[in-house]
This record gives C-alpha cells, structure tokens and sequence, in this order.
C-alpha cells in the first residue's frame, strides 16, 4: 500500500483535518497510538469513516488520556494508597458517572460504535493522572500511525473532540520515509514509555473491567462495521518484547514466570544470528537446575551451533575462547567466572564488544555486591545485554540497582502477573490467609534483637536496620505456631497436599514440619541439597505428591502440575513470593479447568519494631487473586 500523502504542516483555518488526515492515515494504518488531552467520542463521529475501515482490517487503537474527573476527585486519586488499590477504586467510582454522562450526551450511533470497538478491542483505553512534580492534568496532544516498519507521527495543540475542530489549532507531521524518522522515533519512544507506565511523574491506570461492562451494555444494535474475530494470540507479548529488544538493543524485560521469558530470549538469539548481528551469545544464571535447563533447550534449537559449558565439572571457557564463532556458552553466574571471560574477551582479536549477546537470566541477581565491586563498567561496553526476570528490581539495594540499570539498563518491557492471569497465559487461583502468633520465647528473641540494635545506635556504632529487619523476620519465618495451624487446618483440607511445594526457611523447621506432615501423607518427599535432585525429578513427573523445600526451585523449573503452595517462609520483596506463587500458576495440558490455592501464614500481633511484611503481602495476594480471565467476562 502507498503511503498517505500528508502535508507536514495542518491548521483547522486552512485544512479539514478529518479528510487530510485522519481518514487517509487510517485506512493505511495497522495501528494508531494516540495520546490527547481529552477525548470524546465525539471524534468518533467526525471519523466514522476511517474508523470502520480501520475496524474492518482488525486494526488496532491505544489510547492514553485524561479522565474526565472533577479536581475533588484527581485529588483524592492522587492521594490514595496504590499499594492497597483505593487509588484504582476512586478512579472506578469517579468514572462511573462519565458512563452516565455518556448514556444521556452521545448520539446513540456513535455511543454504540464506541463501546463496539472497546468490546472487540480495537480501542485500547488508559488513563493518565499527574503526580509528584505535575500538579496540572496531563495535557498532551500527539499521535502515531503504524504499517509495518514504516509510521507517521503528529504532534500539535488540538484535542480529539469535535469542539477542538472549531478552535484555531494546528499539528506537525513526521514520517519515516521523508527524512524525519528522527522526531516519529523519538513519539513512538515516548508513548510506549508512557503506555507501560514508566513515566514516574504521570500513574497511568487501565480502564477499570466494571467500567468497560457498564460501556459494553451501552451498545443498542449491531457492529456497524465489517468485523472478523481474530484468534486471540496469547503469547502476542512475546514478539512486543523482542521488537522492544531490538530496538533498544539493551535493557531488562520484566515479565511473569510462566509467560515465556526463555522462549523470548531465544526469538532474540535467532532474529540477531539471523541478520548477522551476533557470532555469539553467553548465557549465564545461578544454579545447575537452571544451567541445565538452558542447557537442554540450546541443544535442542542449535544443533548447528557448537554449545559450551562453564559450570558444575563443565569447564569449557577456554574451548569457547578458542572457538567463539557460531557458538553459545553457559556459565554459572559468578562475578569470578563472568570477570575471567570478559579479560579473555577483551585479549582476543575482533570486534566481541559489538558481536556478542550477553543474557543474564533472573537478573535480579546479578547485582549482588559481588558484581558490584569487580563488574562496575566491565558489561556496559558490550552491545548488546539482555536481563530477564519477573521482578527484576532488588529491594533494600540502590547499589544492585544502579548497576544493573548501568551496566544491563532500565527495564523495557513488561508483563505482570495479573497481565498473564487476564490474558489465560497463568490461571487464576485462590489465597488463604492463616493466622499465627508468637510464643512468649519467640517475642523475647525480638526484643533482645531490637535492644542490640538500639545499643549500637545509642552507641554511635555502625548500624544497619535493614539487617535488624531480617532477623526479626527470620523469628517470624520459623515461628513453631505456624506448625500448630497448619495442622489444625489441614485436617480438614488434606486434599491440599496433592501436587504441592510447601516453602520453608530452613532444614531444621521442615524436619519438625515433617512430624506433623506424615500423619497426612506418606507421598512427600524433601529437597533440601542437590544430592535429593532425584526427588525433584520424581515430583516433576507425579510419582511425589508434596515436596518440602527451602531451595529455589522457584527460578525457572517447569513444573506445570503444582497446583497448591504453603509459604511458611516468604520474603518482604515481591521477588520471592512471586516466584513461589508461580510454581502453582501454570497451565497445566492434563488439567485444563486447573485453579490453584496458596496458603499463606500471617502474623496476628505484629509488634511496633515489625515491618508487617506478612500484611502487606497479604494484602497483595488478596487483591491479586481476584484478577480473572479478561476473556471470560466478556
């Protein structure tokens, strides 16, 4: 199709910007990105053209915009906690009444074609609030045309409302084919930036499902435009992160265990092998569980590649250096091994800073101290670096963080557990929250770890409270009482046990938990060292019904069959709760209908030095296990 011929500059005095254009920019694009001050569905009707043609070809519309609220209502938006979604609720509540307005102001036709193209998904709606340092309303008017690898961008002052048509207005226009791909960049750039919420000044919020149900039953007649459902591409996040990837060339992706970060990496290594932009990749993560499984999958996708390996007895680096070319290597992730290979690197002849792909997998990891000390500026020079994790972010460590922004970069894309639940990709699943307490014993261990860290302070010695924080917590991890409710509530419940992974701190604990356990089942077994890795490989393939653990299988270890998960131990970060919860989220082919459960323990009298970390997490799981499949509700 021949590119639409736009002059590169439109007034409302001098142009019909409907005809000259929207309506031509429509019918030869795929996708438009808008991003506008207020829009009504008023600019529906002035382009009720383009859009049906638009609709027809299953293009698809992003649209980022001001709610329509009153200052009252932005105020107390802003002000909201986000942590425990009133900020999300307000915002519903406060919508609720433009779906009102909607009802009674819209032509009936356009209102219907409207809430058409919301149900079938060809508008995409979010909303921008300003905060921090934007005390105004976001006010920006730009937008994006897409065909393929070719885009033309706008930017000016007019709104997309019928009233913006009759004020004097104009726009800018850029294309990609005419020399100013520069400046179609830099607001394609700037809308993904704000679409996934990296803007911290703006908090960008998805239209509420409740609002979407009430707009859907606006709708008074049939689609007005030609309309073949396309099958729905679960994975469609995949290919958006590596077109991210390879534009960007470096950065993390973020996204959920279970959605494919691995298959991803891999679309990455063979479109950049493909067009001759890499000779090698190095692959490195912590533990042999992993390393093997990467190891597994490269032999299996590159048997025409030479794979090595520089972990466990495997010790290949200097075939790898002999031999780069074509090749991938699998390395431990250790700061020794990764500075050794990258001196050898930097010895050997040719370009490796530009022909290498680096992917550094749960790569939260990697900014451990360690790194940082023997690894600051040694991985930035390289090309390209790829970082993969769900939650990539290290809690409590600006060190680890900066160096993993500076030397991996910022994070590029991302795809959320929730995002994975709606989209059918996890399933959906139940929380259960039990209450424990502390024993008299237990609560004078934390007073005698609170009193040492105050004599140190009163003191004037070094102090650290976040390590205060971890041993307090640690009391709350091996609490006895947990025990005690457990059994209490699974004697009801032993069902609960079948194809499940129950999560503790430490060895010691589980073997108490153990005494308990036997009295219900007698297919669990433990995995607490590698030399129990067989036990790990029989509940993977269902001759074990409950494993018992503190290790990290949570890192990437595909047991799609877990469906229960007991976290007598979780940490304050995200990080490992997510991982552990992740264990239980995934499909599973031989149990299509599946719903998990977690289980969770937490404490019922928190005292004044605790960090209620158990009641945050609590709150978290609870708002997030109400997250449906988007497809059902529909």
């Amino acid at each position: 199709m021949e590119f639409p011929k736009i002059k590169p500059c439109l007034d409302t005095s001098e142009n019909d910007l409907v005809e000259e254009l929207y309506t031509p920019c429509l019918q030869w694009a795929t996708q438009f990105d808008r991003g506008v001050g207020y829009f009504t569905t008023g600019w529906l009707e002035c382009n009720v053209s383009g859009m049906s043609d638009f609709a027809a070809r299953g293009g698809i519309m992003r649209l980022i915009t001001s709610p329509i609220i009153s200052n009252e209502d932005s105020d107390a938006i802003i002000l909201a906690n986000e942590r425990d979604n009133s900020a999300y609720q307000l915002l519903e509540e406060a919508l609720s009444k433009n779906v009102e307005a909607l009802a009674v102001e819209m032509k009936k036709d356009v209102l219907n074609a409207f809430s058409w193209m919301l149900y079938d998904g060809i508008v995409e709606l979010k909303f921008a609030v300003p905060r921090m340092k934007l005390k105004g309303d976001f006010h920006d008017k730009f937008g994006v045309f897409y065909n393929g690898e070719d885009a033309l961008s706008f930017s000016g002052s007019i709104n997309d409302s019928i009233h913006g048509y009759q004020n004097y207005e104009s726009i800018k226009v850029f294309k990609t084919w005419t020399g100013t791909k520069e400046y179609v960049d830099a607001d394609k750039e700037r809308f993904e930036r704000l679409w996934i919420g990296k803007d911290k000044n703006l908090k960008i919020y998805s239209i509420p499902q409740a609002i979407k149900e009430k707009i859907f039953k606006l709708r008074t007649s049939d689609r007005p435009y030609a309309y073949t459902a396309k099958p729905v591409n679960k994975w469609i996040h995949q290919d958006k992160a590596v077109e991210c990837f390879l534009e960007k060339e470096h950065g993390i992706l973020a996204m959920a265990t279970g959605t494919g970060k691995t298959v991803t990496a891999i679309k990455i290594i063979n479109k950049l092998f493909e067009e001759g932009k890499i000779k090698r990749v190095v692959i490195t993560m912590y533990g042999n569980d992993l390393l093997d499984q990467w190891a597994k999958q490269m032999r299996e996708k590159y048997k025409n590649k030479q794979i090595y390996y520089q972990y466990d007895k495997q010790k290949e680096l200097s075939k790898f250096i002999i031999h780069p070319d074509n090749s991938i290597l699998l390395i431990s992730r250790d700061a020794g091994n990764l500075s050794k290979l990258l001196n050898l690197l930097d010895k050997a002849p040719g370009n490796y800073r530009e022909d290498t792909l680096f992917i550094f997998d749960e790569v939260h990891g990697a900014g451990s101290n360690s790194f940082v000390e023997n690894l600051t500026g040694r991985i930035s020079p390289y090309r390209y670096r790829l970082g993969l994790s769900a939650t990539p972010e290290r809690e409590y460590d600006d060190d680890g963080n900066d160096f993993l922004r500076n030397e991996i970069g910022e994070i590029i894309f991302e795809f959320s557990l929730k995002d994975a639940i709606q989209k059918g990709i996890l399933c959906e699943f139940d929380y259960i929250p039990l209450s424990y307490v502390l024993t008299e014993e237990e609560k004078q261990r934390k007073k005698k770890i609170i009193a040492a860290f105050n004599a140190k302070k009163e003191s004037g010695e070094p102090y650290d409270e976040t390590e205060m924080f971890t041993q307090l917590a640690r009391v709350n991890k091996i609490a006895i009482d947990k025990i005690d409710t457990f059994e209490t509530f699974i004697v009801d419940k032993s069902d609960l046990l079948e194809k499940s992974i129950i999560f503790v701190q430490e060895r010691p604990y589980g073997e108490k938990l153990q005494d308990v356990l036997i009295k219900y089942t007698d297919k669990y077994h433990t995995y607490y060292a590698d030399d129990e890795k067989s036990n790990l490989k029989d509940f993977s393939e269902g001759k074990i019904e409950c494993l018992l653990t503190c290790k990290k299988i949570s890192e990437g270890i595909d047991i799609s069959s877990v469906t229960n998960i007991f976290l007598f131990a979780s940490d304050r970060s995200k990080l490992v709760t997510t991982q552990r919860i992740g264990r239980a989220l995934r499909l599973d082919k031989n149990n299509p209908h599946k719903r998990a459960t977690v289980i969770d323990f937490i404490l019922d009298d928190f005292g004044e030095n605790d960090n209620n970390a158990d009641q945050e997490r609590a709150q978290w799981l609870g708002e997030l296990s109400k997250t449906r499949r988007i497809e059902d509700e529909k």
